[in-house]
């Protein structure tokens, strides 16, 4: 974990300008499906990054919003700085927890689901339907290559276990009831995040977390290369739409 979040906090002023566009169209939708009116409610985002599904919390009402990250430059001002594992928070502290995309990240997405549970009674998490993928991915990879780039040990493991990924209906479901919940549906979802143009995807690609690191410590000149690169390859790309898996649990 400790690499992952380093590579957060790294990609923290990269994400903010590329990936938390995307992730933040996702958290709109997303939130439209929380199993506990959302108005009036203590919600928690984990593994908030930089706080998009709080923000749409806030925009339904939510009372008092809480953003919980493991990496702490990623989180906006007045977020903790927490391990899903081990929260630091008492018991039923939150009417509600979010978590977008983040159980996939967890070594023991069980035991993080059952912490969450301890602090919340009802869950909304999401996760990437599994087999998912744009055009954007290879062509970035493919210029990120040339320019020396290689995947972080640590994506490589992510992107290889998928025992600890949520992108299938069942195993997404079966972390739910095995952390405890009895009223436990997956659906899968299909939103169009509106980016289109190929400087908005290249800024995605290029903020994630695996990714940004590495542009970081390229010369200007070559980053702006491998920006042009990619941006001609992605000319007439379609929008991205994602296949998101919405878990409600109480």
């Amino acid at each position: 974990m400790k690499e992952i979040r380093q590579a957060y906090d790294a990609a923290a002023p990269a994400w903010r300008v590329g990936p938390a566009r995307l992730y933040g169209v996702l958290a709109q939708v997303l939130l439209d499906h929380a199993p506990v009116p959302v108005r009036g409610a203590v919600v928690l985002d984990a593994g908030a990054g930089t706080g998009v599904a709080g923000d749409a919390a806030w925009v339904r009402g939510a009372a008092r919003v809480v953003d919980a990250d493991l990496a702490p430059e990623i989180l906006a001002p007045g977020g903790v700085a927490a391990d899903l594992r081990r929260l630091p928070f008492r018991d039923r502290a939150f009417d509600l927890t979010v978590a977008a995309f983040s159980l996939g990240h967890l070594d023991d997405p069980v035991l993080g689901v059952r912490e969450l549970r301890r602090v919340a009674p009802a869950l909304l998490a999401s996760a990437f339907a599994e087999g998912w993928t744009h055009p954007a991915k290879e062509v970035v990879d493919d210029v990120l290559a040339v320019h020396g780039y290689r995947a972080p040990d640590w994506y490589t493991a992510f992107k290889d276990g998928p025992e600890r990924r949520a992108g299938a209906p069942d195993r997404l479901a079966d972390l739910a009831v095995a952390a405890g919940h009895h009223d436990v549906r997956v659906s899968r979802v299909e939103v169009a995040t509106g980016l289109s143009a190929p400087r908005d995807l290249v800024a995605w690609r290029l903020g994630m977390a695996h990714v940004a690191p590495f542009v970081a410590t390229l010369p200007e000149t070559a980053q702006q290369a491998l920006r042009s690169e990619a941006e001609r390859g992605l000319a007439g790309a379609p929008e991205v739409v994602v296949p998101m898996l919405v878990l409600t649990a109480t």
